[in-house]
């Protein structure tokens, strides 16, 4: 059998929270089989190895940190650093914890996977799983502890980008994963219609698992005690909006102010993590009662066992997924009351009214009445745990479907331009590159005005194929009007839209096929975008170095994709049927992509999530991400991308709501490592690239560059190419400094590769010729161009450019 894996952010005893006592429970209830195959991966907590293994013997910890990078830089992948989350640090947190999985993979087998579902830890490594790169057979699962949508929807809150960032994880987790673990059934209802699922897509993943119910000092009884008049009521949940303490001081004050019999105190054994709120709490208790409230009751250990074993014991909460602590209260013995309104108290849960536990339906008027029938002497018996199985005992095969080898259906890249003949050629030439061979390429010109673009349009037409063809509109229309003219001329089963002027890892469409493959489902696949800028190159893979600037997404982006784009970029693989039924809306000015993605999840369409970047955009001068950055633009942008988003005729008007919509606390802004120690390496390597990229073929015809490339040709057109870019060379500098070169009217660069390096002559003030051959021997005896061996093989070499 294999591991069975749980990840979390809390571990009881070592740290507080309802969560880790779960997660406690089950690592101390289990088998002792199971226990030796079970590893438990933290993330930010403090425990020490010694003690996790005393407490748990047999089962091994993974420790995590959040400042822990490793595995970012594969040799077949790049994850983007941790500054580059700033929507929320939990998407980085997710992506730490996939790496740790995967490397943990490769030392065991791993059989089961249990992520909290509170904050949407399991993001990245479901959505991997269901790419196919990792955990291929292995169940992943979600227990429903709490959500912070649930938090939100049950309580006053200030909504950042941050939290609509982890709702929307939270519901990319539970859409996406293999099981869901629901420790209620009528929890697991009520989550479902929150998050808007549907009963056929919801249903069939769900397994009910009650956790166990473990005393830490006291046995379970067989009977509850009698009431009694100076008998003591304890509230011994969190000091939090949503378990509702309020309720709890303003219903006990009330029962005390109108039952003088009652002699008993009430206390407050619960966690205070906000000062301003417990404040606000404890003015609620009116002055002639406030004597009887001890607000510091003994929060943890065998002394809180013995005061809740002989209390009255109320959850007054709006909400719980089980509540360990209401089943704990009534195996030891003491009188529980409970919010009826609540799903993990209702029907169907088993709590019974006046059999093991008495309700009050949520008010304040209900919770005095129930008090007083309570200490009327009504008898009660312990409520029973349900004996579920456990979840993994239960799971049903979950192993993704393979991919036919032999089956390679046709992808179409639709590339539309205007004016942007600078770039085109390389963009042509990263998909002629990439792994995936059934591709054809159809470039939309639309009505592209400036000399180069129409001369470089005319190339490629007049070497047209089947792989690649263009097409011209009648007129200057658009970028989403141009794109929808490629779509309907695309023939593939699958069709990727990418701007003249970006970028593709030379894996995307082989990955991104794959995906859609397994997943029929699913309609989009998404990658992470790198950032750079002309003149920039691109980071290899493997290579420990990080872009300019990144974007991550969460594809389905619901509720914050509503004030940000954080679906994906215009670039994404779709089901060809998808996006010709969408299409763009072509009065959009910009935004299109963004407009056509909000409208794909409001029609619950399906988008698989990379944590690789497979997608490169160049950021230049001009484009409409740079106008959009204009605050005045932005806000006419998201008016417009609203105002057409399909589904807003559910409710008209509401997307007037998000204008102006107040900022809350910001996502803190993780700062990049200091690489100071590695500037020399890094701006060598940056010089090499930079070269190279530079080099690149862009004038000589597509099907001549992809042919010199394939054959590693180093002619002069390769020299004249790799040292004009080098930025060695100064046309001007040499011109003046060799007159006889400017007389006989010769491109200067072409008199260098050819005479002037074996001349003597230096190409530009920052190079010497002779000064390289001098203080490189070897190089002189090959006769190979001085500037041209350092570009090639010097600059690796730290070779001297001239004798000291």
């Amino acid at each position: 059998m294999g591991a069975l894996v749980f990840v979390t952010l809390e571990l009881s005893p070592f740290t507080p929270g309802g969560i880790g006592r779960v997660i406690h429970n089950i690592l101390k209830s289990i088998s002792t089989e199971d226990r030796n195959r079970a590893y438990v991966v933290t993330l930010d907590c403090d425990i020490g190895l010694q003690e996790f293994s005393k407490e748990f013997p047999g089962a091994k910890l993974v420790a995590l940190r959040s400042d822990d990078d490793g595995g970012r830089y594969a040799a077949d992948g790049h994850h983007p650093p941790r500054w580059a989350f700033s929507s929320s640090d939990f998407h980085w947190k997710s992506s730490v914890i996939l790496r740790a999985l995967r490397k943990l993979s490769t030392e065991v087998d791993i059989d089961y996977v249990e992520f909290q579902d509170w904050s949407g830890l399991g993001f990245a490594t479901i959505q991997e799983k269901r790419i196919g790169t990792l955990l291929a057979r292995a169940t992943l699962a979600v227990r429903l502890h709490s959500t912070h949508a649930v938090l939100l929807h049950q309580e006053a809150h200030l909504v950042g980008a941050s939290d609509r960032a982890i709702v929307d994880m939270e519901r990319k987790c539970l859409r996406d994963c293999d099981l869901i673990v629901a420790q209620l059934e009528p929890v697991s209802e009520r989550t479902r219609e929150m998050f808007g699922f549907s009963c056929e897509e919801w249903n069939p993943r769900v397994v009910v698992h009650a956790p166990p119910v473990l005393l830490d000092y006291h046995s379970p009884v067989s009977a509850i005690i009698p009431a009694a008049a100076d008998m003591p009521i304890l509230f011994g949940s969190k000091i939090q909006r949503i378990k509702r303490p309020d309720l709890f001081m303003r219903g006990v004050a009330g029962f005390c102010q109108r039952n003088a019999q009652f002699t008993g105190q009430a206390l407050i054994s619960a966690h205070a993590f906000d000062k301003v709120y417990r404040d606000r709490i404890v003015n609620l208790i009116p002055r002639e009662v406030k004597n009887r409230f001890d607000l510091d009751a003994p929060r943890q250990g065998r002394v809180r066992e013995s005061l809740i074993a002989a209390s009255t014991f109320v959850v007054p909460s709006d909400f719980e997924s089980f509540c360990l602590s209401a089943y704990e209260a009534s195996l030891l013995g003491a009188r529980v009351i409970l919010n009826g309104a609540n799903p993990a108290f209702g029907e169907g849960t088993p709590w019974q009214h006046g059999v093991n536990c008495f309700k009050f339906n949520g008010t304040v008027t209900s919770l005095i009445e129930t008090l007083e029938l309570s200490f009327q002497g009504g008898m009660l018996r312990p409520v029973t745990v349900p004996p579920d199985p456990w979840p993994w005992a239960a799971a049903k095969n979950s192993e993704l479907l393979p991919v036919p080898a032999l089956e390679k259906p046709l992808v179409s890249v639709v590339i539309p331009h205007f004016n942007l003949g600078d770039y085109l050629l390389s963009t042509i030439m990263s998909v002629l590159e990439q792994t995936y061979e059934n591709i054809e390429i159809i470039v939309v010109d639309d009505c592209s005005d400036d000399a180069q673009s129409q001369a470089i349009i005319n190339d490629i037409k007049a070497r047209s194929n089947e792989r690649l063809r263009v097409l011209t509109t009648p007129g200057n229309m658009g970028l989403p009007a141009a794109r929808n003219s490629g779509l309907a001329q695309a023939t593939g089963e699958y069709i990727l839209p990418l701007d003249a002027d970006d970028l593709l890892n030379l894996r995307f469409i082989e990955v991104a096929v794959q995906a859609l493959q397994r997943n029929p489902d699913f309609d989009v696949f998404v990658t992470p975008a790198a950032y750079f800028k002309n003149g920039d190159c691109l980071i290899l893979p493997g290579e420990k170095a990080d872009f300019s600037d990144y974007a991550v997404f969460v594809g389905e982006a619901l509720i914050s994709g509503v004030i940000e784009n954080r679906f994906s970029t215009a670039t994404a693989l779709f089901r060809a049927s998808v996006i010709r039924q969408y299409g763009y809306v072509e009065s959009l000015e910009s935004f299109e992509d963004w407009n056509l993605y909000l409208r794909l999840a409001q029609n619950n369409r399906r988008f698989l999530v990379s944590n690789d970047v497979y997608f490169y955009y160049r950021n230049r001068a001009g484009s409409m991400v740079k106008k959009a950055i204009d605050p005045v633009q932005k806000a006419l942008f998201l008016h417009d991308n609203l105002r057409t988003a399909q589904c807003m005729g559910r409710f008209p008007l509401a997307y007037l709501a998000y204008m102006n919509h107040p900022s809350a606390t910001p996502a803190p802004v993780w700062a990049a490592p200091d690489r100071g120690g590695e500037v020399l390496d890094l701006l060598t390597a940056s010089i090499i690239r930079q070269t190279a990229e530079r080099a690149r073929p862009r004038g000589f015809g597509i099907v001549a560059a992809l042919k010199n490339r394939l054959l590693r040709r180093r002619d002069i057109a390769d020299a004249l190419r790799l040292i004009g870019a080098s930025g060695f060379f100064d046309a001007s500098w040499y011109l003046m400094t060799y007159p006889d070169v400017s007389a006989i009217r010769m491109n200067p660069l072409l008199h260098y590769v050819r005479y002037g390096a074996k001349e003597g002559r230096d190409p530009g003030p920052f190079f010497s010729s002779q000064g390289y051959l001098d203080a490189n021997p070897d190089v002189k005896e090959t006769g190979i161009n001085p500037l041209l061996h350092y570009l090639i093989f010097g600059l690796k070499e730290r070779r001297l450019t001239r004798q000291r």
